[in-house]
């Protein structure tokens, strides 16, 4: 079902009270938001508490720009209708249920925007705070990584691409017995699925494709399609652009429902 902003604000209220918690966090992804984010909350009188995750990070230079957690209180709803309102919540918002301090969590979800592969000798950031990236990471995650991201969370809730309410329950467990976040580690073959992902969203932009063109009736489930058709010409080892675009564009012949002449 369509869920609306506003409508998806109540429902995050009602999962707070139903938790009987004191509090919701947001993540915010700062990248590209259209919105003043960082100059409203200085102008609060009672602004939440505010974590940049990439402050100390080799991404530091940019934290401004980067994931933001927000710890909101009841106080905090009127503010966080008209941000929620305004933004567009299937691109920059993330929002988890954790009863962890505030400084332990943040340090903990900074940690894990950290990610090696190539058995550490490459590095860079782990998107997973990007509410359209959010799932795909979580599948591409070991159970023993799963625990890690998820540990301090008791949910986490999200609008995905075709505005419906999303909700992943986490791993929590209490700070003091939560496994460390020190960033992950990737093998050959998550970060394959994550490439696939991201080559995905590539051929979307890039075809301007929509569920239509492939007999399809929703944008996660063209994403997801899409994703697949990546992870086929993984498997077939196919490198070379041309080859794996000609790959690819059969493979979504031969898969999709029917497909428009793009």
């Amino acid at each position: 079902m369509y869920t609306s902003n506003p409508l998806w604000h109540e429902l995050l209220w009602q999962q707070v009270q139903r938790l009987e918690h004191e509090h919701l966090d947001l993540l915010i992804d700062a990248t590209g938001l259209d919105y003043p984010l960082l100059q409203e909350l200085a102008t609060l009188a009672d602004a939440p508490p505010l974590a940049k995750l990439f402050d100390s990070t080799p991404e530091a230079a940019i934290a401004d720009a980067g994931p933001l957690l927000l710890r909101l209180k009841l106080r905090h709803q009127t503010w966080l209708k008209t941000f929620l309102g305004t933004v567009d919540c299937t691109q920059h918002v993330l929002a988890l249920l954790s009863p962890w301090p505030f400084e332990a969590l943040a340090a903990h979800l900074s940690r894990c925007t950290q990610a090696q592969w190539n058995q550490g000798r490459e590095q860079g950031v782990l998107r997973y705070y990007d509410p359209r990236l959010f799932l795909p990471v979580s599948e591409a995650l070991t159970p023993a990584q799963g625990r890690v991201l998820h540990g301090p969370v008791i949910a986490w809730h999200w609008l995905d691409r075709d505005h419906r309410a999303q909700q992943l329950l986490g791993h929590y467990s209490r700070h003091s017995d939560a496994p460390t976040a020190d960033g992950f580690l990737f093998d050959p073959a998550q970060v394959a699925s994550l490439k696939a992902w991201a080559d995905a969203d590539w051929h979307r932009r890039e075809h301007s494709a929509t569920p239509q063109h492939y007999g399809l009736n929703r944008e996660e489930g063209l994403m997801r399609h899409l994703f697949h058709s990546q992870m086929a010409a993984c498997q077939q080892g196919l490198q070379a652009p041309g080859e794996r675009q000609a790959f690819i564009r059969q493979w979504l012949l031969d898969n999709s429902p029917f497909v428009v002449d793009e």
